[in-house]
C-alpha cells in the first residue's frame, strides 16, 4: 500500500516538474492596471469562471474569459476567495492591442462596388482624384484602394504624363469591374454609349461592346434618350418657374444639318433637315422687363422709326464716322476688359473641347426651350418658332405683362422684343470683309504662310478672324511710319482703300463682339453697330443693312420715353448674347451623324441640355487647342508687317496711275465717300473744289473726302456728302424692311452656317508646322526694321 502511495506521489510530481519545466503561462495579467508583483500566472479555465461567477466576484471583471492569464494573487482572490462589495470604481479591462486586419483587393473591390451601386443614379466621375476622393468619404475601407490599384497596374517607369493618363483608365477599368459584378452599376458604360452613339457608332457595333462588357446595349441608349426627351417639358416648366421673377433672354436661331446629304430620289433631291432651335438664359438679380412703362408701351407705334434714327446720326454719330474706328476709340474713355489674345481669336471656335474659353462653353443657367422641325424664313415660320415659349407662359405666366428679350432679326410680335445677335454681327461682318477684299487677303494669306497655300473663297470662321488679327496688329506696328510718309497723299485712292480696311474696317469687325461686347461697354458698343450698318449700306449686305436699323429704333425710342428695357441691356449686355444657340448647334452637329433624322437630333438636343457636358467626352476626348501659340503669332504678325510695308510701297511708287477712279474697280471696297453722289476730289476741297494743298489747315477724313478746316467747320464738322447718303439708306432700307414684313415673301435672310463655307482650305491641314522654322524669327525682326529705315528713302 505503501509503495502504491509512493509511486502515485513520484508520478505527481514527475509531472509537476514536467509541468514546471514547460511553463506556458508568462503573463500578463488580463486585470487592467494589474499592480500585483508576481512572476507566477494561472490560465482561467471554465471551472475556474464557474467558481468566480458562483462567488460573484466576476461583477468586477466581467471581460474575463477562460484562456485568459491572470497573475496569481488575482487568481486566488477571484476564484478561491470571497470578493468584499465594491466600495469604488471597478478597474477598467486592458485591451491587448493588436494590428488590424487588412481587406484583400477581392474584399475592396466588392466594397468598391457597394459603393458605386449607391450612387449609380449620380453622374459618373472620372476625375482620378475625385474618384479616389468619393471612395475614401463613402468608405474609410478604400482608403489607400485607388492608390494600391495604381501601384499594382502602373509601371515604374512610366513617364509622369503617362501616369497621369494612366490613372484615367484605371478609373474606367474599376467602374467596368464593378459592373461585372453588379449589372445595376452601369453609369460609366451608359455614358460612354451615349459618346458612341452620338459620334455615329452603328448599333451593331455598340452591341458587341456591350456583349463584350464595356458598354450598354443600343436599345438601353434608345431607352434613355426618350426618357430624356419626354421628361423635357417637366425641366422646362420647373425652369420657368424658378427664375419666373428673373429676366430671361431667349435665343432663336435656325440649325442646318451640315452632314446633307444631296441625292436624288423618287420623292425629293436632298435629306436636310431644318430645325428652329430656342434657348433661355435666366439673368440673376435683374428683374422682368414690364412691357408698359408709365403708360408707354415697350413696341415703337411706329415699328422701326427711320426717323429717330436719322436724328441720332446727326446729332451724336455723323462726326464719329467722318474719323476712322482706330481713332474713335483713342478718344474713348472707356475701360475695356483685358482678354487674352488668343482667346479673342478663338470666338468663333464653339466646341466644348477648345482650351480656350473652355468655362464659358458650359452653358450655365441655360436651358434648351425646345427643338422644333421648321426652317426660319417669313414671318409666319418665326410665329410658329415661338409657340415654343408661349405654349409654357400658358402654364407658368412667366411672360404675362413682361418682355420676352429674343435675340433675333425681326420686329416685335407680342410681348417680344428682338435684338441685334451681337456674334452674329460679327461674325457676318468678317465673312464681308474677307468677300469684299478677298484679293488682298489672298496676297497676305500667301505672303505668310507659303505660295502652295490655298484660301478659300469662304474661309473657315476662325481663320478668317486669323487673318483680320493679323492685318490689324502689323498694322499698329508701322502705322506710324505709313502715315507720315503718305501725308502729302492722303487722297491717293488706293493708299485711302487699304488705309480704311486696316484702320476702320478690320479693327470694328474684331473689336464688335470680342471687345466691346463682352467688356459690357454699351455706349461704344451701339456706336459700333452703327458704324458696321454704314459699312453693310455699301456692300448692299441683305439682312445687316436692315437689322442693325431695328435694333437702333429701340434703342433710341427707349432712351425717349425712359423704358427700362434700355437700361436693362446696358446693365446687363453681356447677357444680351446669341452665343447659347450657337454653343447648342455646335454640339449637336459633333453629336450627330449624317444619317439622323429630325427626331434623333431632337431627342440629342435634349440628351446634350440635360447633361450639359459629356463627362466622358471632357475625360478622354483629345483637348482642341488654338494652331497658334504666342510665340508662332509674334512671328506670323513679323511677317504680315513686312508684307504691308511692301504693299504701301508699291502704293507709293505708282501714285501717278492711281489718282482716277476706273470703271472696273468695285466700288464697295472703296471708302463711302465714293458711294455718294459727290466722290472725292483728288487735288480739290470737296465742299469749295478749290485746290488742297495738305496742311495742317486740311482734313483727309476715313470716308476719303477731304475739306480745308474752314469748309469742314461750316459744314459742322459732319461731311455733309456721307450724311446725305446715310439717311437716304437709312430711309430706303426701312421702308424695305416693312414692306417685307407687311407681305408673304420671305425675308432676305443669308444662310451663314457652316454648310456654305468652302473646302478647299482641307489641303491646309498641316499649314501649323510652318512655324517650326522659328529661328527665322530674329533675321525676321531684323529685315522688317531694315524695311522701316527705308520707308524714308522710298
Amino acid at each position: 500500500m505503501s509503495n502504491n502511495k509512493h509511486a502515485k506521489y513520484s508520478n505527481f510530481q514527475k509531472t509537476r516538474d514536467k509541468m514546471l519545466k514547460s511553463k506556458i503561462n508568462h503573463g500578463p495579467c488580463s486585470i487592467y492596471n494589474c499592480n500585483k508583483s508576481s512572476y507566477d500566472f494561472r490560465c482561467l479555465s471554465n471551472l475556474a469562471i464557474r467558481k468566480a461567477s458562483a462567488k460573484g466576484n466576476l461583477r468586477l471583471y466581467p471581460y474575463l474569459q477562460p484562456g485568459y492569464q491572470i497573475c496569481s494573487p488575482h487568481y486566488t482572490a477571484i476564484v478561491e476567495n470571497q470578493l468584499p462589495e465594491p466600495t469604488s470604481a471597478p478597474a477598467q479591462a486592458f485591451i491587448p492591442t493588436t494590428l488590424p486586419v487588412k481587406p484583400s483587393i477581392g474584399d475592396q473591390i466588392k466594397q468598391m462596388t457597394s459603393v458605386l451601386y449607391t450612387k449609380r443614379h449620380d453622374n459618373v466621375i472620372l476625375d482620378p482624384n475625385e474618384f479616389d476622393k468619393m471612395l475614401k468619404e463613402t468608405d474609410p475601407n478604400l482608403t489607400n484602394f485607388f492608390a494600391d490599384m495604381c501601384a499594382i497596374l502602373i509601371p515604374r517607369d512610366h513617364s509622369p504624363y503617362n501616369k497621369k493618363e494612366d490613372r484615367k483608365k484605371i478609373v474606367a477599368i474599376l467602374y467596368l469591374m464593378a459592373g461585372i459584378r453588379n449589372q445595376h452599376v452601369n453609369n460609366f458604360k451608359l455614358e460612354l454609349a451615349l459618346y458612341l452613339a452620338g459620334s455615329g457608332v452603328t448599333c451593331d457595333a455598340i452591341n458587341a461592346l456591350s456583349s463584350a462588357g464595356v458598354s450598354v446595349t443600343h436599345q438601353t441608349v434608345y431607352n434613355y434618350k426618350k426618357k430624356i426627351a419626354d421628361e423635357h417639358p417637366i425641366r422646362v416648366k420647373k425652369y420657368f418657374d424658378e427664375n419666373k421673377n428673373n429676366l430671361c433672354i431667349y435665343n432663336l436661331d435656325d440649325y442646318h444639318n451640315i452632314h446633307e446629304n444631296r441625292r436624288p430620289d423618287c420623292t425629293s433631291l436632298s435629306s436636310a433637315v431644318h430645325l428652329a432651335t430656342c434657348v433661355a438664359k435666366s439673368v440673376e438679380k435683374s428683374d422682368p422687363v414690364p412691357i408698359m412703362f408709365n403708360n408707354k408701351s415697350v413696341h415703337n407705334p411706329n415699328n422701326i422709326d427711320a426717323s429717330i434714327v436719322c436724328e441720332k446720326l446727326i446729332n451724336q454719330y455723323q462726326y464719329c464716322f467722318d474719323l476712322s474706328y482706330s481713332r474713335r476709340m483713342a478718344q474713348w474713355n472707356s475701360f475695356f476688359s483685358n482678354f487674352d489674345r488668343i482667346e479673342q481669336l478663338s470666338i468663333h471656335f464653339y466646341d466644348n473641347a477648345i482650351e480656350e474659353r473652355k468655362e464659358e462653353r458650359k452653358m450655365k443657367g441655360a436651358m434648351l426651350v425646345g427643338v422644333k422641325e421648321q426652317q426660319l424664313h417669313s414671318m409666319q415660320d418665326y410665329l410658329n418658332a415661338l409657340n415654343i415659349v408661349f405654349d409654357y407662359n400658358k402654364e407658368i405666366g412667366h411672360l404675362d405683362g413682361n418682355v420676352a428679350p429674343i435675340v433675333a432679326d425681326w420686329p416685335e410680335i407680342v410681348s417680344v422684343v428682338p435684338l441685334l445677335g451681337p456674334l452674329h454681327v460679327a461674325l457676318n461682318t468678317k465673312e464681308q470683309v474677307m468677300k469684299i477684299y478677298y484679293p488682298f487677303f489672298e496676297k497676305l494669306f500667301h505672303f505668310v504662310f507659303g505660295e502652295r497655300k490655298i484660301l478659300a473663297k469662304k474661309p473657315r470662321p476662325w481663320r478668317t478672324n486669323l487673318l483680320l488679327e493679323l492685318a490689324f496688329t502689323a498694322w499698329i506696328e508701322i502705322k506710324e511710319h505709313i502715315v507720315k510718309k503718305f501725308i502729302f497723299l492722303q487722297k491717293n485712292i488706293e493708299y485711302q482703300v487699304i488705309m480704311e480696311l486696316l484702320d476702320n474696317i478690320v479693327p470694328a469687325s474684331l473689336d464688335i463682339y470680342a471687345l466691346l461686347f463682352r467688356s459690357g461697354s454699351f455706349d461704344n458698343y451701339v456706336e459700333t453697330i452703327f458704324r458696321i450698318w454704314t459699312f453693310a449700306l455699301r456692300w448692299h449686305r441683305k439682312n445687316y443693312n436692315k437689322a442693325p436699323l431695328a435694333f437702333l429704333s429701340d434703342l433710341f425710342y427707349w432712351e425717349k420715353i425712359e423704358h427700362p428695357m434700355r437700361e436693362a441691356i446696358k446693365k446687363n449686355l453681356v447677357q444680351f448674347n446669341d452665343y447659347w444657340v450657337e454653343n447648342m448647334h455646335s454640339r449637336i452637329r459633333a453629336t450627330t451623324s449624317p444619317k439622323d433624322a429630325a427626331d434623333n437630333i431632337q431627342k440629342q438636343a435634349y440628351l446634350l441640355d440635360f447633361h450639359k457636358y459629356s463627362a466622358f467626352r471632357e475625360m478622354f476626348s483629345t483637348t482642341k487647342r488654338y494652331p497658334y501659340s504666342p510665340r508662332d503669332l509674334k512671328f506670323l504678325t513679323t511677317k504680315t508687317c513686312i508684307f504691308l510695308i511692301s504693299q504701301f510701297q508699291e502704293i507709293y511708287r505708282k501714285n501717278e496711275e492711281t489718282n482716277l477712279v476706273s470703271s472696273e474697280i468695285d466700288i464697295t471696297s472703296m471708302p463711302t465717300g465714293y458711294s455718294t453722289l459727290f466722290p472725292p476730289l483728288f487735288n480739290n476741297c470737296d465742299h469749295c473744289y478749290k485746290i488742297l494743298n495738305i496742311n495742317d489747315q486740311t482734313i483727309i477724313l476715313i470716308c476719303g473726302h477731304g475739306f480745308h478746316l474752314e469748309c469742314y467747320n461750316s459744314m459742322e464738322k459732319k461731311c455733309r456728302h456721307c450724311l446725305n447718303y446715310y439717311k437716304k439708306g437709312i430711309w430706303k432700307n426701312v421702308n424695305a424692311f416693312l414692306n417685307g414684313l407687311n407681305s408673304e415673301k420671305n425675308f432676305d435672310k443669308d444662310l451663314d452656317d457652316d454648310a456654305q463655307e468652302d473646302t478647299e482650305e482641307d489641303n491646309n491641314n498641316s499649314e501649323e508646322t510652318e512655324i517650326d522654322q522659328l529661328n527665322r524669327q530674329e533675321s525676321l525682326e531684323l529685315d522688317l526694321l531694315n524695311r522701316i529705315s527705308e520707308i524714308n528713302s522710298w
